[in-house]
């Protein structure tokens, strides 16, 4: 009986309370960060390097990066501190994995949709030229609107499917490959205006 309401204490606790328990180096703050957000940073992990127990030890090692951030560091927004944490660990993963054999996953899908409307690597070896690339695509990403922004973070920042991503938005797959494409369309038109492809 008291586990089940100690469970149940820690399903309400809010983000700025999870933050305290780190902060006060209380071992809590990792079972409440997974009670509240554990499926989310899972589901990163899985749409990038697509297999599960890649996804158990990103989610371990997720959970250790923020116990060793938190302090010094007060998030703001701590979903996405933790979600920024997770990508860049599970990113790191996959190209670990993808180093020797190639890896199926969202993300080698989602990275293929941007290989047209991105310059290649070797324009981009210039660090200055890869920062000028990076302000035109967030200026671009600003004129959007909000819904296409979202669509746009979830398909190329945490690799979500076409699928998971029209069903967060109630609309079919055609639409949000339809607004995918659209949008894709538009960043390659204004990377080319900005004279970042020479073809």
């Amino acid at each position: 009986m008291e586990s089940n309401s100690k469970e149940r204490q820690m399903d309400e606790l809010t983000d700025e309370q999870i933050i305290e328990l780190y902060w006060s180096r209380n071992e809590d703050a990792i079972g409440a960060t997974d009670d509240k957000y554990g499926k989310y940073l899972y589901m990163i992990a899985y749409n990038i390097v697509h297999d599960n127990m890649d996804c158990e030890e990103c989610l371990n090692d997720t959970y250790l990066s923020t116990w060793n951030r938190i302090p010094p560091t007060k998030p703001n927004f701590f979903q996405l501190f933790l979600s920024k944490i997770m990508r860049n660990i599970a990113v790191d993963r996959y190209r670990k994995n993808s180093a020797d054999k190639r890896v199926s996953s969202e993300m080698t899908s989602s990275l293929e949709e941007l290989g047209d409307c991105i310059p290649n690597n070797s324009a981009l070896e210039d660090e200055v030229m890869m920062r000028e690339v990076i302000d035109a695509m967030n200026q671009y990403l600003r004129e959007l609107t909000k819904r296409e922004v979202l669509i746009f973070i979830c398909r190329y920042y945490y690799s979500d499917s076409i699928d998971s991503i029209a069903k967060m938005l109630k609309v079919s797959r055609n639409t949000v490959f339809r607004d995918l494409s659209k949008i894709r369309a538009g960043l390659k038109e204004r990377l080319e205006a900005e004279g970042y492809f020479h073809e």
